[in-house]
């Protein structure tokens, strides 16, 4: 598979920022077949917990459908305006453009890939036992609104702990947070499986396993309102490869864990833990239920003091992944490696 770098970059036009070329410029780019239809997908990385599409294009399941992915490394917070822009036909930040639809913006979420959050909430302080606990303390979090910070608000409320009590800092990166909570600088914060990888004997103790606490739209997929109405073919088509990649991977532990390597420079142990972190954390079939999709809504609603948040029924439509895994199952389609 050859990996080609964006093109070079357009003026800007009245001081406008063309976000599409700037995109490219930062990231390679994946090319499955000239000869295919082109889409934009972001991607705020090519680590494990976006195994599902990454095995789809490198087994050629994009290909079969007749799609060329051109792959955009993004974060949520540029992917999402660039998606509303329609300058991406998908983005993989499902959460960011989440909040971007309870705010009013034109998108659903068609996709949702991982549903557990493979945080566990830690203490680094011995008279922190419980949650509870937490009462009047410090949490470190990476930014305001990311997963990680809304899976503590989740698990806060969950144990009637109003979020006002806790106080949240924001530091930045995963890094600067493990680093922080190393410090003793706060008195919780919420690590994934790789943090105590960096972290050692100085992980602290669990107050909260978020992957059996709590289920979020954590990883999936979002498009426009506008592309899913006028071309709701081209998600089938996209959302099938999907699949398709997402079944493999759940399959084949060693070639799915191979095949990440070649992006992810983490140690192929640390690949192979994330990987078991995943497979724990999947959607059983793509999509989560009307009663978690309330929950978080109502949470990012409360985050962005929105008194009246919208029907969360109106911000996702998983029609069509529950449509490609049913034909799929009917006509008996299995992976081989």
């Amino acid at each position: 598979m050859k990996l080609e770098m964006g093109e070079t970059p357009m003026q800007p036009c009245n001081r406008r920022i063309v976000v599409r070329t700037i995109l490219l410029l930062s990231a390679p780019i994946w090319c499955v077949n000239a000869a295919a239809e082109t889409i934009l997908v972001s991607y705020a990385s090519l680590g494990t917990a976006y195994m599902d599409r990454v095995v789809a294009i490198e087994k050629g399941y994009f290909r079969e459908e007749g799609l060329k992915v051109e792959v955009v490394r993004a974060g949520g917070g540029v992917a999402t305006p660039a998606l509303l822009s329609g300058q991406l036909h998908f983005s993989t930040s499902a959460g960011a453009a989440l909040s971007a639809a309870i705010r009013g913006g034109p998108l659903k979420i068609v996709y949702t890939h991982l549903s557990k959050p493979t945080y566990k909430l830690v203490s680094n302080k011995p008279e922190i036992k419980t949650v509870k606990d937490l009462v009047g303390k410090k949490v470190a979090i990476s930014t305001f609104g990311d997963t990680g910070h809304l899976a503590v608000l989740l698990a806060l409320k969950k144990y009637g702990i109003p979020s006002s009590s806790v106080l949240f800092i924001m530091v930045g990166t995963n890094e600067a947070r493990a680093a922080t909570f190393k410090a003793g600088f706060v008195d919780a914060t919420p690590l994934a499986h790789r943090d105590f990888v960096l972290l050692g004997q100085s992980g602290g103790h669990m107050l909260v396993d978020m992957a059996k606490e709590i289920q979020m739209v954590w990883n999936g997929v979002a498009v426009s309102n506008k592309l899913l109405a006028e071309n709701p073919l081209l998600v089938e088509r996209f959302l099938r490869a999907v699949v398709k990649g997402r079944e493999y991977a759940r399959r084949y532990k060693e070639r799915t864990v191979a095949i990440v390597a070649k992006f992810d420079p983490s140690p192929r142990e640390v690949i192979a833990m994330d990987y078991d972190a995943g497979l724990a954390s999947m959607t059983e079939e793509g999509w989560v239920s009307d009663e978690v999709l309330k929950e978080e809504v109502a949470t990012r609603a409360e985050l962005i003091k929105l008194s009246q948040p919208p029907d969360a029924s109106k911000l996702y439509d998983y029609s069509i992944v529950k449509k490609v895994y049913s034909e799929l199952k009917a006509s008996g389609w299995s992976p081989s490696l």
